[in-house]
């Protein structure tokens, strides 16, 4: 079946991650595809399902020319570029942003306000935690899993590489896919992904062409399909390749 939209994440596969510069060469080649395929040529859109908030989101769908609807906040919310709209998923509930609320509130007075976390900016409905060396997300997850489940078991405070994320339980980067399809009409089996961590397994076992970088967690490269010897942004090139796109 003919591949119409890849789907990729994005620390780890297009970048090394936060503070780390961009490979030049693959945007130019992701924004060829987007505009070869909105001139309707029958080669596949790019578009990104990542954990990053909704502003690093539109950037990088302007560097590479996206046109196609993305995923931000880990599937918690959408950007649509033509008409530039943001819309959060409908999977979250009023009553669920009030809880999200009170749990940031005390999360905030227990872990950020004495130094042993800070907030990655921007973001309002899956929020990421950074420990504050010398500190490790190791050694707080005890104590933000304790706070969230107390205040609600709806929610989650699940780690990442470098961070942990706290959002309501159902919204995720799979959650994310199935409303990416009903909003773009394109079937899951004609999408194609590539991520790295354990939180992209959600979404690429439902993609019609998984793949991984080689810098990708084992058990990303247990559902990935093709698996790259190359990492991050040159393992993407790879997949590209392999995928004659």
């Amino acid at each position: 079946m003919p591949i119409k939209l890849i789907v990729l994440d994005c620390d780890g596969v297009i970048s090394i991650g936060e503070a780390q510069p961009f490979n030049l060469n693959l945007f130019a080649r992701l924004a060829a595809l987007n505009r070869r395929a909105r001139a309707g040529q029958a080669v596949p859109a790019v578009t990104l399902n990542t954990g990053r908030p909704s502003p690093y989101v539109e950037a990088v769908l302007q560097a590479i020319d996206g046109w196609q609807p993305a995923l931000y906040e880990n599937g918690a919310g959408m950007y649509f570029p033509q008409e530039y709209r943001f819309k959060p998923s409908p999977l979250v509930t009023p009553a669920q942003r009030a809880t999200l609320t009170e749990i940031l509130r005390q999360l905030d007075e227990a872990v950020v306000q004495p130094g042993l976390a800070y907030w990655q900016p921007g973001k309002q409905i899956c929020h990421t935690l950074f420990a504050h060396p010398p500190h490790t997300i190791a050694a707080i997850q005890p104590l933000v899993s304790q706070i969230v489940s107390a205040i609600s078991p709806d929610f989650l405070a699940v780690p990442a590489v470098l961070a942990l994320n706290i959002y309501p339980a159902g919204v995720d980067k799979g959650s994310g896919l199935r409303w990416l399809g009903r909003e773009t009409g394109i079937a899951l089996a004609e999408m194609a992904g590539v991520g790295d961590s354990s939180g992209d397994v959600d979404f690429l076992r439902l993609v019609g062409r998984p793949a991984a970088p080689g810098n990708a967690t084992a058990d990303v490269k247990t559902v990935a399909h093709y698996v790259s010897a190359q990492d991050n942004a040159a393992g993407l090139l790879d997949i590209l390749d392999y995928w004659q796109v």
